[in-house]
């Protein structure tokens, strides 16, 4: 990270290098940094810049910038995924179509009857079967008209 190698720039020792690296990654090395974490590694590294030779506070200007970016970037994906799952609920009563392998026709027409989250978004639910959103090929009763 830009912060981490700007620590050891300003003289920290490798021990706050360590406290800070640990305050970032807590248990897992996969975590995003939280806004916590960055603020405190960011502490650490006025606290021990050379006073004679402070850093260059377009460093710091630089980095804030990233951050913020990333948060509202984060942000915007939590809103986007809250309307997802609030359209979704939307479903539940309406007839659609959705694609199924074991049918004849390869389609299936039902009524939402639940909804399933898992980790990679929800499904909606007809027959008791659990059918992902990207299956769904139409929403209400389908009809034909003759020519």
């Amino acid at each position: 990270m830009v912060i981490l190698m700007a620590l050891n720039g300003v003289g920290a020792t490798n021990s706050q290098i360590g406290s800070a690296l640990g305050a970032v990654t807590g248990s897992s090395s996969s975590q995003l940094v939280s806004e916590q974490a960055f603020l405190q590694l960011l502490i650490t590294q006025l606290q021990n810049q050379d006073p004679l030779s402070p850093a260059d506070p377009t460093q710091f200007v630089s980095q804030l910038a990233s951050f913020s970016s990333l948060e509202q970037m984060t942000q915007l994906n939590a809103n986007v995924t809250q309307q997802l799952d609030n359209s979704v609920t939307g479903l539940i009563g309406q007839t659609v179509t959705v694609t199924d392998p074991a049918s004849q026709s390869g389609l299936l027409t039902g009524t939402v009857t639940g909804i399933v989250y898992y980790s990679n978004g929800p499904a909606i639910q007809i027959n008791g079967n659990n059918y992902a959103l990207s299956d769904i090929q139409n929403v209400g009763n389908i009809t034909t008209t003759g020519s």
